[in-house]
C-alpha cells in the first residue's frame, strides 16, 4: 500500500468514526410532563421496594422500624431526609455510633457498592417516601409510539463500533509491521521511533493506571465475601482492596519491564 492510499484509508476511518459520534448525540430529549413525572416516580418507588426487600428488610424490617437497640429505624429518622446522605451510606456503608429518636446505636452497616446507580436512586426514594405506604405497581410501557430519548440509537451504536473497529484494523495493518520491525543498520527510522514509543506509552498507561483502577473499583471487591464478613471492618477491607490493586499494578509494571528487555534483546527497540 503506497503512501497516498494509506492516507486515504486513515482519513476515511476518521470520517466514519466522527460521523457516527455526531449521530449518537443527534437525538432530542423530550420535555417531561406532569403525568410522565408521576409515572416515573411510581416506577422508581416500585423498583425501590424490590431492592429494599432484597437487601434491607433483614435489619430494618418491612416497615422501616428497625430493631430496638440493634438496628436504627428508617421511618421517622431525620437523617433519611438527606437523599445524598442516604445514597452515600447505601453505597459506602457506615459504622460507629448514631442517635435516632433519643436512642444510640453502635454497629456496622455493610456497603452495597454492587448496586447500580439506578438501584440506589430508586432505593433512596423508597426509603424516603415509600416506607409504610402502599406503593403502586410500576406502570407498564405505553402502547403508543416510542418516546424519543437521549440514548444511543442502535444504528449509531453499530456505526460507532464499526468505525472504531475499522480504525483499529487499519492502525494494526499500517503500524504493526513498523512496530515489530528490527533495527536496520543499528538504527530506526523516524516512523519506527514514533510508533514504538506510542505503543510503549499506551501499554503502561492502560496496564498500570486503568486496569488497577477497574480492579479496585470492581463490585466483586466492594465488600468482603459473606463468609468473611465478620472478620473485616469497612476500613480493613478498604486496605485489603488497595493491596490487591497495588499487586495488579506491580505485576503489570514488571511484565512491561520484562517485555521491554526481551524486545531490546531482539533488536526490536
Amino acid at each position: 500500500m503506497n503512501r497516498r492510499a494509506s492516507r486515504f484509508v486513515v482519513l476515511a476511518v476518521f470520517a466514519l468514526a466522527f460521523a457516527s459520534f455526531g449521530s449518537a448525540f443527534a437525538t432530542d430529549e423530550p420535555a417531561v410532563t406532569g403525568t410522565e413525572s408521576d409515572s416515573t416516580q411510581d416506577r422508581l418507588l416500585a423498583e425501590g421496594r424490590v431492592v429494599y426487600e432484597a437487601n434491607c428488610v433483614g435489619c430494618h424490617q418491612t416497615d422501616g422500624t428497625g430493631r430496638a437497640g440493634v438496628f436504627p429505624p428508617l421511618a421517622d429518622n431525620p437523617n433519611v431526609a438527606d437523599g445524598a446522605y442516604v445514597a452515600e451510606v447505601i453505597q459506602l456503608g457506615r459504622e460507629g455510633e448514631i442517635t435516632v429518636s433519643g436512642t444510640t446505636y453502635n454497629g456496622v452497616m455493610p456497603a452495597f457498592a454492587s448496586l447500580s446507580e439506578d438501584q440506589i436512586t430508586s432505593l433512596t426514594l423508597y426509603v424516603q417516601e415509600g416506607l409504610g405506604a402502599p406503593v403502586p405497581v410500576a406502570p407498564s410501557a405505553p402502547s403508543a409510539a416510542p418516546v424519543p430519548s437521549s440514548g444511543l440509537p442502535f444504528a449509531a451504536v453499530v456505526a460507532f463500533t464499526a468505525g472504531f473497529g475499522i480504525f483499529a484494523l487499519a492502525a494494526a495493518a499500517l503500524g504493526g509491521p513498523v512496530a515489530i520491525a528490527k533495527r536496520a543498520g543499528n538504527t530506526f527510522s523516524t516512523a519506527q521511533v514514533w510508533v514504538k514509543s506510542l505503543l510503549i506509552f499506551l501499554y503502561f498507561v492502560v496496564a498500570t493506571v486503568f486496569i488497577p483502577s477497574l480492579v479496585v473499583e470492581s463490585s466483586l471487591l466492594a465488600s468482603p465475601p459473606s463468609v468473611y464478613g465478620d472478620l473485616f471492618s469497612t476500613d480493613t477491607w478498604g486496605v485489603f482492596r488497595d493491596l490487591i490493586g497495588a499487586g495488579v499494578w506491580l505485576g503489570a509494571l514488571l511484565l512491561g519491564f520484562w517485555a521491554l528487555r526481551r524486545a531490546q534483546r531482539e533488536d526490536i527497540i
